[in-house]
């Protein structure tokens, strides 16, 4: 029961987390200078938090090379997947960026915990019937928010496609990394959750800060597009605003982060990331609704309510 609550609570943190870059966003732009200003910042904010939860409650800061590499592997994937992140939250609503998102973080991991690790070898034909239902579902949901872009006719195309499929196959294959890092399955030294979430979070920082510098020096500092709501704004924003946004990112992010990963050494991972999955689906509706007057239309919702649906086929 212990790892369940901590899930819920990771679940509430990633809904709040995504919801400051959502508002950082709408501030500052989602150009390539502005994100990665952002994902620096927030970075080793992140690093800062759970270096904190590592010393106070987590045992202790251990450090190896192994957890390095795959900590920096891991990062640079998610470093990846919030920069396009930005720019589906300037052409969609949060909701369908969290959707994509966490899709490829649970059917990803699913089918590696199935295929690799072997979690349901000696299942019953009727669980296996469950899930393989489950798949089906999830699949077709990711339909519904590109046909309601083309029934609204709104702009980013196949744009919008792209990097909705670009953000599931990063945030899957991150997922993939930090699964097999928890449960050591190279037999290598691994550090504790606090310090894996130290380490990654310190990584996601330093290679945001390469990427910025590199920007800088080729001279494409571009003008980035301020997204949807954030053109009046942006020049007006207070610096104390924006290092607000960030600590509260680096908050929810550090907390989430070591409550999944802790969870992830502890439960399968055909079961912990479904649970993930269906409880962001709906709670980030819930926080664009309430944070920034999204509204999903009718397909979008339909789409949203059956992927949370089908990851209960992923329970049993």
């Amino acid at each position: 029961m212990q790892y369940y609550l901590y899930i819920f609570a990771a679940v509430v943190l990633l809904a709040l987390q995504f919801s400051t870059n959502k508002a950082y966003g709408l501030r500052c732009g989602d150009g390539a200078r502005a994100s990665l200003v952002f994902a620096t910042a927030a970075g080793f904010a992140s690093a800062a938090v759970t270096y904190v939860i590592a010393v106070t409650v987590g045992g202790g800061f251990r450090f190896t090379w192994f957890s390095l590499f795959t900590g920096a592997l891991m990062a640079s994937l998610s470093c990846a997947y919030t920069l396009i992140g930005f720019k589906i939250m300037a052409l969609g609503d949060m909701s369908v960026f969290m959707m994509f998102l966490m899709l490829g973080g649970m059917m990803l991991p699913y089918l590696f915990g199935v295929t690799v690790l072997g979690e349901f070898r000696d299942a019953e034909p009727w669980r296996i019937a469950m899930r393989v239902a489950g798949l089906v579902l999830l699949t077709l949901s990711m339909i519904f928010p590109v046909l309601a872009r083309r029934k609204s006719g709104k702009g980013g195309g196949r744009l919008f496609v792209v990097l909705c499929l670009a953000v599931f196959l990063l945030n899957g294959v991150a997922s993939i990394v930090s699964k097999t890092h928890q449960i050591n399955l190279f037999a290598k030294d691994v550090v504790n959750a606090p310090s894996y979430a130290c380490l990654g979070n310190f990584m996601n920082g330093v290679i945001s800060a390469v990427c910025l510098a590199v920007l800088a020096l080729r001279g494409k500092r571009t003008k980035d597009d301020p997204g949807e709501g954030g053109a009046a704004v942006r020049e007006k924003t207070a610096v104390g605003a924006i290092v607000l946004i960030i600590a509260a990112n680096a908050l929810c992010n550090g907390i989430s982060y070591t409550l999944q990963l802790l969870s992830a050494s502890n439960l399968p991972a055909s079961v912990l990331y479904p649970m993930v999955t269906g409880g962001s689906v709906v709670l980030s509706a819930v926080a664009g609704r309430i944070f920034f007057g999204e509204k999903p239309d009718r397909v979008t919702l339909a789409g949203l309510i059956l992927s949370f649906a089908a990851t209960f086929f992923f329970l049993f």
